[in-house]
Order: C-alpha cells, then structure tokens, then sequence
C-alpha cells in the first residue's frame, strides 16, 4: 500500500542482485502497460537480470527507488517502487553519452518526485562520467510520458527529425551474421 500523503521518504540507490526479482516484475508491469509494441517480456528473469548486470563489463547499470518499511506502513523490509536502467554509449558526434534504457516507477507512487529524482540521478551519473548527452526513448502514444520527459528539460528531436528506428531480433541478427 502506497502512502497517502504526498511527502514521504524514498532512496534512490544502485541496483543490487537481490534486486533484479523486483525489477523484472515492474519491467514486466512496464511490458503490460505500453502492450505488445514493448516486445516480449518473457525472456526478463531476475537470472538474467543479474547475469547481465553485476558482470566484469555489464551490458546495463541500474537505479533503484525504495521505500522504507516504516514510509508505506508495512513494518516489513523496504519496498522497491521505481527503477532506472541505463548504459554509456557513444556517438561520433557527441562523444559520451547515457542512454536511459528503461524507466518505471509504480502507480501508486507516481506523482510524488520519485520518477524525476530517478532521471537526475541518472543525469549526475552521466555529468560524472563526462557524457554530453543523455538519450531515451518512450511510446509516441505515451501522452503522460511525453509530458513528463518534456518537464524535465527532454527535447523531443523526432519532432523535427527526419529518420527511421531500426532494429533486428535475435535470429535475424543470427541470419545476417551468417550471411
């Protein structure tokens, strides 16, 4: 049960392994809420998750938001309520850069701080690592979304951008490398 005031105290801390259980439920809730175009939740495991992400050179990096138990009223352990994932990327033209991969954070929790405080956290992350840039990417039909990022200083460049997303799934991926 979320609180019912709008000021409560929440953490964001980086992700740990004990996490990625939690984690791949709300990235699974994600998968539900933006429908059959969010691609296939079923491969999202908290193994995976964590084979992925606490590595020697991990493919993705991760934020958490957590309540403390004593903040939702359940006198148990603290809850997790939101995640940021993220990885560094490059572009010849900006250099470093931070992608925000996927980005959640509970119902009943939005509206209270918690999703921009995610965001930031993740931009700091990028200003200490020297990026130039942090990118993500949300439904277009997302109006709630788009509001959100665009209240948090984000620039819609599709808006004037004349391109198209591309990608291949894994077999393609495997049928073109063989070819």
């Amino acid at each position: 049960m979320a609180p019912t005031g709008k000021e409560f105290t929440s953490i964001i801390r980086p992700a740990r392994p004990d996490d990625c259980g939690e984690i791949a439920r709300m990235i699974k809730d994600l998968a539900e809420h933006q429908g059959s175009g969010a691609g296939s939740s079923e491969t999202v495991t908290a193994e995976a998750l964590r084979e992925d992400a606490f590595r020697d050179d991990p493919y993705f990096r991760a934020l958490v938001a957590e309540v403390p138990s004593t903040a939702d009223g359940s006198g148990g352990e603290a809850q997790l309520i939101g995640y940021a994932m993220y990885y560094f990327c490059y572009s010849p033209f900006v250099r470093r850069a931070v992608y925000l991969q996927s980005f959640y954070v509970k119902p009943p929790y939005r509206g209270r701080g918690i999703g921009s405080s995610l965001m930031k956290e993740v931009a700091k992350i990028g200003v200490e690592n020297s990026c130039n840039k942090m990118k993500w990417t949300c439904q277009g039909w997302d109006d709630v979304a788009i509001k959100f990022y665009k209240k948090c200083g984000g620039k819609d460049i599709t808006e004037g951008l004349n391109c198209h997303l591309f990608n291949m799934d894994r077999e393609e991926l495997i049928e073109f490398a063989k070819s």
